[in-house]
Formats: structure tokens, sequence, C-alpha cells
């Protein structure tokens, strides 16, 4: 377990709201080079307090556990509070995580668990097609590639961890945009649209029309496929994952030269890519 610690961490940051003048003298060259928000260290440090400690507590056994005078803990409190990261109970006072920090933690844990059970599944497509693969994901900021296993050959296709990707022109965008509810899409499939008409490219996408076709296609087959949509001479497929409920939980896909992979809809890349999807279902908790 992390252990709280007794002393506030050096830096220079904000303070109840107020900006802290004291400039710390005595920090290391390494100190210099990372001095971050200390407002913000120490609301992570009540946080992981909390975590510790078992249940709800008082304002005074809370702020002893981190290190605080009961003045002090309160006023970030009350700031965790407006924020939902912590909950004050109107019965006896007590604090306890709100909402919005068990909406992170349930993110955390999804996310740990479909790296835990995709990385292997991963490692047996890429062995078993010997094509690159990927898993991805709905994020924040859209379809966000999460794991990510190339092929050694002279010519390799690298998307790193972390990228985001287009709905209309990737694999992995089309299995988002057609499987997840619209509110959470429609907006930036309206923004591609927009680009695509401005750019004056071939893109097979260039309405709202074509954009229902194409995903009502992808849904109809269970897999999207883009022939040189993102990446000129790079062809790519994707499978959703699908939980009990029929959620996105995941995107498996695989992707490499057009003249190297099998995109044909009966094909071995298609078959594999769903028989691992069907293996990640049944692994899910």
């Amino acid at each position: 377990m992390l252990q709280a610690r007794a002393a506030e961490p050096l830096g220079v940051g904000l303070a109840a709201g107020r900006a802290d003048k004291k400039v710390v003298r005595s920090l290391s060259r390494a100190d210099r080079r990372q001095i971050g928000v200390q407002s913000v260290e120490i609301a992570g440090r009540l946080l992981k307090t909390l975590a510790q400690l078992g249940g709800p507590q008082t304002l005074k056994d809370f702020s002893a556990v981190a290190g605080l005078s009961p003045a002090k803990a309160h006023r970030y409190l009350v700031s965790l509070i407006r924020e939902g990261l912590i909950e004050q109970s109107a019965i006896d006072g007590r604090y306890d995580f709100g909402g919005a920090a068990r909406e992170i933690g349930r993110a955390a844990i999804n996310r740990l668990d479909i790296m835990r059970i995709g990385a292997p599944l991963l490692v047996d497509l890429r062995n078993v097609l010997q094509q690159t693969v990927f898993l991805g994901v709905w994020g924040n900021e859209g379809p966000t590639v999460l794991y990510w296993l190339d092929v050694p050959r002279p010519v390799s296709v690298i998307i790193r961890p972390g990228s985001i990707l287009p709905l209309l022109t990737s694999a992995l965008g089309l299995v988002c945009a057609a499987y997840l509810p619209p509110d959470l899409t429609k907006r930036r499939i309206a923004k591609e649209i927009a680009e695509h008409k401005r750019s004056g490219l071939d893109f097979a996408v260039k309405s709202q029309a074509q954009a229902a076709r194409k995903l009502a296609d992808v849904r109809a087959r269970g897999f999207s496929l883009v022939r040189g949509d993102l990446i000129r001479g790079i062809d790519a497929m994707a499978v959703p994952v699908l939980d009990f409920k029929k959620d996105l939980v995941a995107v498996l896909a695989a992707v490499g030269p057009s003249k190297n992979i099998d995109v044909s809809s009966n094909g071995k890349s298609i078959r594999e890519l769903k028989l691992a999807a069907k293996k990640f279902v049944s692994q899910i908790g």
C-alpha cells in the first residue's frame, strides 16, 4: 500500500485558491526540472489516504493520517467535493469517495481488464496472421489505439499506443462509429465529413447519408474494412468486442500492405479476428 507522507511535498503551487509565494531554496537539480503544482499533489495525497482507510472518515482522523491540519484538509476537501471526487455525509459529516472518483476507478479497472485480456490475444493473432495487429478503445478524444504489435517488414506500419484515429477513414474508427451510441459520435462524424468536402480529395464518405450506409454495412458484416483510406497502400480491418449487453468494449484490428493482407469477407484475417473477439468476450468478468 502507498503510505501517506507526513510532510508536504516540496514545490511551488496554489494553496486554497491563493498563489503560494514561498520559494523553496533547497531544491535539488532534479526537483528544479520537475516543479509541480503543490495543491494538486496535496489533493492527490488526500484521495490516496482515503483509499487506504477503511470506510468513511471524520475530518479529524482523515487529516491526521494525511499529515495535514484539519483546517487545511477541509479547504482541499471543499474543492474535491465540488468536483465530485469526495462526498460528505449529511448524517454524520464523514467523508468518503464521490461519484466522480468511483467513475474514474471503474474506468481504470476496465482498462486494466482490457489490456490483461487483449494483450495475449493480440500475440496469438499476430503469430497466426503474420500481420500487424492492435487493440483499440473509444477514449475521451475518440478512437484510441491502446496496444499495438508489429511484424518485422522492410516497411512497417507504426501507430503508437495513444494515437487517436479518425472515425470514417480508419478501421478502428468505423467500428466505434457503427457500434457506439450516435450521441457520442455524431458531432465528430459531421466534422470529418466537412473536412472531407473541403479537402477536394476523393474520400468515400462525403455526406451523412453515405456515412449512415457505411456504418450500416459495418454492422451487417460484423467488421470494418479500409483500403488505403487512411494510408495509401495500407489496408486494415477491425471487429467489435461486444459484451453481453451488446455494448462496445474494445476493437481488435489487423493492418498490413495491400498486397500482403487477406481482406476478403470470409478470409483468414476476418475469421481469426472474429474468433479472437469471441475469446475476449468469454473472458470479460
